[in-house]
Protein backbone atom coordinates (compact mmCIF):
# COMPACT_ATOMS: atom_id res chain seq x y z
CA UNK A 1 0.00 0.00 0.00
CA UNK A 2 1.73 3.45 -1.24
CA UNK A 3 -0.14 5.21 1.30
CA UNK A 4 1.75 3.21 4.25
CA UNK A 5 5.40 4.76 3.28
CA UNK A 6 7.57 7.59 4.65
CA UNK A 7 5.79 11.13 4.57
CA UNK A 8 8.98 12.41 2.89
CA UNK A 9 8.39 9.83 0.03
CA UNK A 10 7.35 12.06 -3.24
CA UNK A 11 4.10 9.82 -4.02
CA UNK A 12 2.27 11.71 -1.00
CA UNK A 13 2.42 14.60 -3.03
CA UNK A 14 1.26 13.13 -6.17
CA UNK A 15 -2.57 13.22 -6.15
CA UNK A 16 -2.78 16.85 -6.04
CA UNK A 17 0.81 17.64 -7.95
CA UNK A 18 -0.77 15.69 -10.94
CA UNK A 19 -4.07 18.13 -10.96
CA UNK A 20 -1.31 21.12 -11.92
CA UNK A 21 -1.61 22.16 -15.57
CA UNK A 22 1.67 23.14 -17.26
CA UNK A 23 0.64 26.33 -16.79
CA UNK A 24 0.09 26.28 -13.01
CA UNK A 25 3.68 24.43 -12.57
CA UNK A 26 5.58 26.90 -14.69
CA UNK A 27 3.75 29.90 -12.69
CA UNK A 28 4.83 28.16 -9.20
CA UNK A 29 7.63 30.25 -7.27
CA UNK A 30 8.64 27.44 -5.79
CA UNK A 31 9.00 24.06 -7.38
CA UNK A 32 6.18 21.48 -6.85
CA UNK A 33 6.67 18.73 -4.15
CA UNK A 34 9.85 20.55 -2.15
CA UNK A 35 8.91 20.08 1.41
CA UNK A 36 7.68 22.90 3.51
CA UNK A 37 8.46 21.62 7.55
CA UNK A 38 6.07 18.46 7.78
CA UNK A 39 4.17 19.54 4.73
CA UNK A 40 4.91 19.87 1.23
CA UNK A 41 4.69 23.04 -1.13
CA UNK A 42 1.79 21.79 -3.96
CA UNK A 43 2.21 25.25 -5.26
CA UNK A 44 3.02 28.75 -4.30
CA UNK A 45 1.61 31.72 -6.84
CA UNK A 46 2.51 35.40 -5.44
CA UNK A 47 -1.13 35.80 -3.55
CA UNK A 48 -1.50 31.79 -3.22
CA UNK A 49 -0.20 28.57 -1.94
CA UNK A 50 -1.28 24.88 -1.30
CA UNK A 51 0.59 22.44 0.96
CA UNK A 52 0.04 18.93 1.54
CA UNK A 53 0.20 16.45 4.53
CA UNK A 54 -0.06 12.61 3.87
CA UNK A 55 0.29 10.04 6.56
CA UNK A 56 -0.95 6.81 7.85
CA UNK A 57 -3.31 8.49 9.41
CA UNK A 58 -4.33 11.87 7.35
CA UNK A 59 -4.32 13.26 3.68
CA UNK A 60 -4.81 16.78 4.04
CA UNK A 61 -4.34 20.02 2.21
CA UNK A 62 -3.69 23.85 3.71
CA UNK A 63 -4.66 26.62 1.43
CA UNK A 64 -3.84 30.38 1.87
CA UNK A 65 -4.65 32.93 -0.21
CA UNK A 66 -4.66 37.34 -0.03
CA UNK A 67 -6.25 39.38 -2.68
CA UNK A 68 -6.51 42.78 -2.27
CA UNK A 69 -9.91 44.26 -2.46
CA UNK A 70 -10.88 48.12 -2.84
CA UNK A 71 -10.23 49.41 0.33
CA UNK A 72 -8.30 46.65 2.21
CA UNK A 73 -6.80 42.89 1.93
CA UNK A 74 -8.65 39.74 2.14
CA UNK A 75 -7.16 36.92 3.90
CA UNK A 76 -8.48 33.33 3.21
CA UNK A 77 -7.28 30.24 4.77
CA UNK A 78 -8.51 27.05 4.55
CA UNK A 79 -7.67 23.02 5.72
CA UNK A 80 -9.13 20.32 3.56
CA UNK A 81 -9.11 16.75 4.88
CA UNK A 82 -9.80 13.58 3.08
CA UNK A 83 -10.76 10.58 5.04
CA UNK A 84 -8.25 7.37 4.40
CA UNK A 85 -9.79 5.17 7.22
CA UNK A 86 -11.51 4.89 10.20
CA UNK A 87 -8.91 5.48 12.07
CA UNK A 88 -9.02 9.39 10.17
CA UNK A 89 -12.51 9.65 11.68
CA UNK A 90 -11.10 8.84 15.37
CA UNK A 91 -8.02 10.66 14.49
CA UNK A 92 -10.12 14.00 13.78
CA UNK A 93 -12.18 13.52 17.15
CA UNK A 94 -8.98 13.11 19.13
CA UNK A 95 -7.60 16.03 17.80
CA UNK A 96 -10.24 18.74 17.30
CA UNK A 97 -10.34 20.94 20.58
CA UNK A 98 -6.73 20.71 20.29
CA UNK A 99 -6.64 22.28 16.69
CA UNK A 100 -9.77 24.73 17.17
CA UNK A 101 -8.05 26.17 20.56
CA UNK A 102 -4.34 26.14 19.72
CA UNK A 103 -2.94 25.30 16.12
CA UNK A 104 -5.56 27.76 14.20
CA UNK A 105 -4.92 30.30 16.40
CA UNK A 106 -1.71 30.32 16.64
CA UNK A 107 -1.47 30.33 12.84
CA UNK A 108 -3.47 33.38 12.77
CA UNK A 109 -1.25 34.72 15.27
CA UNK A 110 2.08 34.08 13.12
CA UNK A 111 0.14 35.00 9.39
CA UNK A 112 -0.75 38.87 11.79
CA UNK A 113 2.20 39.31 13.27
CA UNK A 114 4.47 38.76 9.63
CA UNK A 115 1.33 41.27 8.54
CA UNK A 116 1.84 43.92 11.16
CA UNK A 117 6.04 43.81 10.83
CA UNK A 118 5.93 43.59 6.46
CA UNK A 119 3.60 46.38 6.92
CA UNK A 120 4.39 48.33 9.96
CA UNK A 121 0.02 48.85 10.80
CA UNK A 122 1.11 50.94 13.96
CA UNK A 123 2.84 53.26 11.92
CA UNK A 124 -0.13 53.54 9.41
CA UNK A 125 -2.67 53.97 11.71
CA UNK A 126 -0.36 56.83 13.94
CA UNK A 127 -0.33 58.63 10.38
CA UNK A 128 -4.21 58.41 9.80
Amino acid sequence: MSWLKSRTEPSFVAPFIKRLTTADRSKSIVLPGEPEGLLHIVYRFDNEQLLELANRTVHAAALSALFETPDAYRFYFAIYVRDIGWCTLVYRAAIDPFRRLIVYPSILRSVRKAWEHVFDTTRLSASS
